[in-house]
This record gives structure tokens, C-alpha cells and sequence, in this order.
């Protein structure tokens, strides 16, 4: 399989699906939008979903008084607490998005991309390892004093087997920073192995090729941001 040139983003609820004549991402749909952007909040990209609307005059309606119902009390029955209704999610994402400008939600432009499903399951597993792994690494690296200003990227070269397994991971791109490095090498391995690539995926030698970044992102002395971006 050739390269991949574009950034594989987190599919959102497609707006208009006209592919874009131009864009730098991939996704699970065709997107095409005005104005790209992202949702201010980090986190798995989830975007927010809007209160239904009220139809017109329905505030107006006149309905018959509804008959008692009876209560718990009524029937000599001990109430049981109701539990608290979960609160709508916000949106957020964890895709790698500097120039994209924040806004409500993430919109995006994108082009539909056929291996996109496979991705989705790397990024998945990725997640549940990426945070912990950073996290004793990056108390470490403020015990020893180190100032971080610039967004901290390290990007991965992985060679997978035809059955996804994990044969050979190396750093393409360093963050600089030691740590930040070892928790997004450990992060991989763990997440693996991961099955069943898709057949256009694998070379003619039987490999499957991936290249993948680990963003931290820092804001202030503590605000800490991190990202997982097939960049």
C-alpha cells in the first residue's frame, strides 16, 4: 500500500457528503463543510448532539389534564431514589489538529478512506495505554526541572505481520524528550497485536506498514493535552 498522505481523523456525523475538492484529511465518510472546526475540549472526538427542536405552537397545544397515576405511597410501597440522568457529553477530540481553529464541534473536511475501520480499532487500543503510560513519565520529567514549551510529537514506524502482529516498532520522529518517547514505544506495544488488517493493506511481502504520532501538548505549568494522530 502507498504512504498514506493525508491524516486519518475520528469519523464525526457527516454535515454534506460531496466529496471535498481539497482537504489534508481521511475519515470514514465523505465530509465537505464552510468553515473546518474543532471541538475546544480533549478527549475521544465525540461531538456534542443537539436538543431535539420544538415544533412550532407546540408550547400552545392544549392537552386534557392527565389522571392521577398512583404513587408508590398509594400502595403501601417504599420509593426507590431515582438516579441522576447522565449528563450530555461535551464535545472534544483527540485528534492532532494546530491549525484547525476551535469552535462548538469538530468539522472537518474529509475524504472517504477504505481501510478507515482499521484504524479506528489501532486508535481504540491505543487509547487505553497512551495516558498511563505518559503519566509517571511526565511527573518525572517536571521532577528534573525541564521546562516544555513546544507541543512535545513523537511518530512511530510500525511493521505489522498479515495477521497483525507487532514485529518491529522504531522512533521516526523524537519529541526530545526521553520519556515522552519510551511511554508512546511501551503504548504501542501493549496495544498490540491487531487483527485481521485489510488485504489492500498488506505488502507483497506479507508486512503492513504504519506510521503513527504521540502529541503532548502543553499549556501553563500543568494543563497537559494529549493526542493520538496517524500523521
Amino acid at each position: 500500500m502507498d504512504p498514506i498522505k493525508e491524516q486519518v481523523v475520528d469519523k464525526t456525523e457527516p454535515k454534506d457528503q460531496t466529496p471535498p475538492k481539497d482537504t489534508k484529511y481521511v475519515s470514514k465518510f465523505n465530509n465537505s463543510v464552510e468553515q473546518e472546526t474543532k471541538a475546544a475540549l480533549t478527549g475521544k472526538t465525540q461531538n456534542l448532539q443537539p436538543s431535539p427542536l420544538k415544533k412550532p405552537n407546540e408550547d400552545k397545544v392544549i392537552r386534557p389534564e392527565p389522571k392521577k397515576q398512583l404513587s408508590m405511597a398509594d400502595l403501601g410501597l417504599k420509593p426507590q431514589p431515582r438516579k441522576p440522568s447522565a449528563a450530555t457529553p461535551p464535545s472534544q477530540t483527540d485528534d492532532y489538529l494546530p491549525e484547525v481553529k476551535s469552535g462548538l464541534e469538530t468539522s472537518l473536511n474529509t475524504r472517504e478512506f477504505q481501510f478507515y475501520s482499521y484504524f479506528e480499532r489501532i486508535k481504540d487500543r491505543l487509547r487505553m495505554y497512551w495516558e498511563p503510560q505518559l503519566q509517571h513519565r511526565m511527573r518525572a520529567v517536571y521532577a528534573q526541572g525541564t521546562t516544555l514549551e513546544n507541543d512535545l510529537i513523537t511518530k512511530l514506524d510500525i511493521t505489522l505481520t498479515q495477521k497483525g502482529e507487532l514485529t518491529k516498532i522504531s522512533i521516526a520522529h523524537s519529541s526530545g524528550i526521553e520519556g515522552v518517547d519510551d511511554a508512546a514505544l511501551k503504548a504501542f506495544e501493549l496495544a498490540a497485536p491487531f487483527p485481521n488488517p485489510p488485504t489492500g493493506m498488506i505488502e507483497k511481502n506479507g508486512e503492513v506498514k504504519l506510521t503513527w504520532s504521540f502529541v503532548v501538548q502543553v499549556k501553563g505549568l500543568s494543563n497537559i493535552f494529549v493526542f493520538l494522530s496517524q500523521l
